[in-house]
Parts: C-alpha cells; sequence; structure tokens
C-alpha cells in the first residue's frame, strides 16, 4: 500500500526544536492509501497522526498559535519537490525544507534542517473512498 500526506488538508499541531536543533513538526494528516499512486489512483482518505522529526532545524516566519490548518505545503528534498503530496514512511539523509501555509491569516513558516524522518504515531482512521478519475 502506498500512502501519502495530503498537506493542504492537514492540520499542523506543533513545531518544536531544542538548543541542539533536533525538532519534529507534528500533523494531523490527511493521508492518500492506494495500490497505485497517491493523489492520482483511487484509494482511501483518511486521518492520521505524523510525526517529521528533522536534525539543525531552523524556522523562518511565525509559528503562531496551533493548531492551524494547513492550506498548501510542500517538502524539498535536495532538488527534489514534493508538492502537496509527500509520500510516508520516509527518511531522506539529505539537507530539506518544509514550507506551509496556515490557518485563516494565511502565514508563511518555512521549517529546514537535514535527516528527515517521517513517520506515524496512531492509526489510520478512514474518512472516504477517493477517486481521481476525471480530474484535471
Amino acid at each position: 500500500m502506498n500512502q501519502a500526506i495530503e498537506m493542504h488538508d492537514s492540520e499542523c499541531l506543533a513545531v518544536e526544536f531544542d538548543d541542539a536543533g533536533r525538532g519534529f513538526v507534528l500533523l494531523d494528516a490527511y493521508v492518500h492509501r492506494t495500490a497505485g499512486e497517491p493523489g492520482v489512483s483511487p484509494g482511501e482518505g483518511g486521518v492520521q497522526r505524523i510525526r517529521l522529526e528533522i536534525d539543525a532545524m531552523t524556522i523562518k516566519g511565525e509559528v503562531g498559535l496551533l493548531p492551524a490548518s494547513v492550506y498548501e505545503g510542500s517538502l524539498t528534498v535536495g532538488d527534489l519537490v514534493q508538492d502537496n503530496m509527500v509520500p510516508f514512511p520516509a527518511s531522506y539523509p539529505d539537507t530539506v525544507s518544509l514550507s506551509m501555509m496556515l490557518s485563516d491569516d494565511a502565514r508563511i513558516i518555512v521549517v529546514s534542517g537535514k535527516n528527515i524522518s517521517i513517520t506515524t504515531e496512531g492509526e489510520f482512521e478512514f474518512v472516504e473512498t477517493v477517486d481521481f478519475t476525471g480530474r484535471k
């Protein structure tokens, strides 16, 4: 089963890091699961708690009050941009940049660092069957 976070339907719960730069972003993520390609092939949509752990973490922008809805987001790993759909579980030993537009005020935060690990915390909660047939 292939699965990916659909950033624009997710909720950001926490963005934290310590003095050593080890940090995380915690999402209640909208997840698309499918035997094919997430965001393209028919499958299931649901909610799952996802933790993105990052080394040498820095934050640009004002995080503000959380939780906050993610209106759009992308993860850049090296030269690869994953716009809106971020596969997981995954680990990348490269430089990373997670950009999110949050909440009603459309504030943008950029979380950067290296060595990202994307893991689940909790079970997938089914919401709907999704079918992208005919979608452009």
